[in-house]
């Protein structure tokens, strides 16, 4: 990020000064990382005199965060471009802490860096508020107090809407993009958090220095490192040098990834999703004789539609998934390559810094002294250094990212609308029982709780088998055809597809094969069992992908 922050200056005119340009040779010298008080060790004869570059800060001044709400609010228009003016640098605030250190690169888009911090500090306002709506909307349906269309279900007269449906995804991700604004409107601050352009001052050079320097102290004393992955995160030599540090200072556990490209792909998936399913929710309004959609647009033209929005989901899901195994490949194969001593830097001087800043954090120097009082670079001790570094990355990434490569909150955000169609089915059927309850003989507590849980089952099972299908089919495209040999792509693309096609059609069929087995008069007890047997398999396969990543231990 400061290679990025010293080119800030070019976008209002000035000349860009990398850090290195910024400082004169005898600063160069005595530059070195004070952090043997803090690690309990005397790593250098130096250490004794603060030192420019420091995990203290030599002007408490210097200790700035910016509230998460300013740095989001208006769609992030703060990441339009990396120059800085004093009116950013006055968002920030005098802190003794930050909650999380931002690092990214100024070359990522704008609307990816907005979405990635949008789905890891509002994820959580976002799950309860769609959860509190869809709740909501579903006791409504029950009450009678919202209108429904008439539809024929299965030959049987049904009432049912989309409003848990669209109400929830709708309340999801507005409360996902608009949190920070709503915040700011009622005066509610967020968490405390470290941004390059905010947080050290752009227009005063020499403070600007001072801030670059102090980058360690801010990452001493930030709670979390939230890295915004993109293709440059572990080439850029800031980038690394803020990973690297946050590594060596133990604080393996504590960094989180955000892909750029997951938060878009969840957005554009549940929308074609939610398309999806409301075109099938109007091909069953009307009565048993003729429906309202499809008499208005033709047998024929609505068959089509309905063959090939399934393929063209299945198209897009499998593409975005494979794109992201890709990454994923190239996130493992950029963590095995990282190296401080090739990484892409504005000036040289600036690999002299983070060397110097690294070595008081190693184990071992990674400068030597020679006759001439010269410093040169240890390749011994910087490959050993480099090698630990990597390795305690890759724990990191897969802490973040998990078994199967897809975090968790970007598959539900993705399957908003099949949890919202769940609610809106099972009001109907709630309501249906109602309905039939007042003309015959009122069932018994006993009975009617046993309807309940039945309806429940048949309308949750369907939704947990097609989640465990969904992750059966996206285990090829993201784990399976990245690492497969380059020769072999595209045959076994085609039949990677296959595959996953037949799974996603397997979520179909569990839909189908439950509800067969719902319209039943009586439904047979091993009907039960063998129902409540595949939702054990599913949740057990869901728990083997989603299982907790241990804690790797420290080398």
């Amino acid at each position: 990020m400061p290679g990025a922050l010293s080119s800030a200056m070019s976008n209002s005119g000035m000349v860009p000064e990398p850090i290195g340009s910024l400082m004169d040779d005898n600063i160069l010298d005595d530059l070195q990382l004070d952090l043997a008080p803090r690690l309990g060790t005397d790593r250098s004869p130096k250490t004794s005199n603060p030192s420019k570059l420091s995990s203290q800060f030599s002007d408490e001044s210097l200790r700035r965060g910016v509230d998460v709400t300013k740095v989001l609010r208006r769609f992030g228009k703060l990441f339009t471009h990396s120059g800085g003016t004093e009116e950013d640098y006055q968002l920030g605030q005098p802190t003794h802490e930050v909650s999380a250190f931002i690092t990214h690169n100024w070359s990522l888009n704008r609307w990816k860096k907005y979405l990635a911090l949008c789905c890891y500090f509002h994820i959580v306002p976002a799950f309860v508020v769609s959860l509190a709506v869809h709740l909501l909307l579903f006791v409504l349906v029950l009450a009678d107090k919202l209108p429904l269309p008439p539809a024929y279900v299965g030959g049987r007269p049904y009432y049912v809407g989309c409003w848990c449906m669209v109400g929830g995804w709708s309340a999801f991700w507005l409360t996902l993009f608009l949190w920070a604004d709503v915040a700011a409107a009622f005066g509610r601050s967020g968490p405390i958090i470290f941004v390059d352009k905010v947080c050290i001052d752009q227009v005063n050079i020499e403070r600007k220095v001072e801030g670059i320097l102090a980058i360690p102290a801010w990452l001493a004393c930030s709670g979390t490192l939230v890295a915004i992955f993109s293709d440059e995160l572990l080439v850029k030599l800031w980038t690394c040098f803020e990973l690297c540090t946050f590594v060596a200072l133990g604080r393996t556990d504590k960094i989180r990834v955000e892909p750029a490209l997951l938060s878009l792909a969840s957005f554009s998936v549940s929308m074609f999703v939610l398309v999806t399913i409301i075109w099938k929710e109007l091909l069953v309004m009307g009565d048993s004789s003729e429906k309202e959609l499809p008499s208005a647009l033709g047998s024929e033209l609505t068959m089509t539609v309905d063959i090939l929005a399934p393929l063209v989901l299945c198209l897009l899901m499998f593409a975005v998934l494979t794109y992201w195994g890709r990454v994923c490949h190239r996130i493992h194969k950029q963590v095995h390559e990282v190296d401080i001593r090739t990484a892409a830097c504005y000036e040289e001087a600036d690999r002299a810094v983070v060397l110097r800043a690294l070595q008081s954090l190693s184990d071992r120097r990674i400068f030597h002294s020679t006759a001439s009082e010269d410093q040169q670079l240890d390749d011994f001790a910087m490959a050993e250094l480099t090698e630990k570094m990597r390795s305690q990355l890759e724990n990191a990434f897969v802490r973040s990212l998990g078994f199967s490569r897809l975090p968790f909150k970007y598959l539900i955000a993705s399957i908003m609308p099949f949890l919202g169609d769940m609610l809106d089915y099972l009001a109907a059927d709630l309501r249906m029982q109602q309905l039939m309850a007042h003309e015959r003989e009122p069932p018994s507590i006993a009975d009617t709780l046993r309807q309940v849980a039945a309806s429940f089952a048949f309308r949750f099972s369907p939704v947990l088998l097609g989640i465990s299908f969904f992750c059966l089919g996206a285990f090829v495209p993201v784990i399976l055809l990245p690492s497969c040999p380059h020769k072999w792509t595209r045959c076994l693309h085609v039949m990677g597809f296959v595959f996953s096609l037949l799974c996603w059609f397997g979520v179909d069929s569990s839909y189908l094969l439950v509800h067969s087995i719902s319209e039943q008069e009586v439904v047979p007890d091993w009907h039960y069992v063998l129902l409540a047997a595949a939702d054990v398999i599913a949740v057990v396969w869901l728990f083997f992908l989603y299982r907790p990543v241990r804690r790797p231990k420290c080398d």
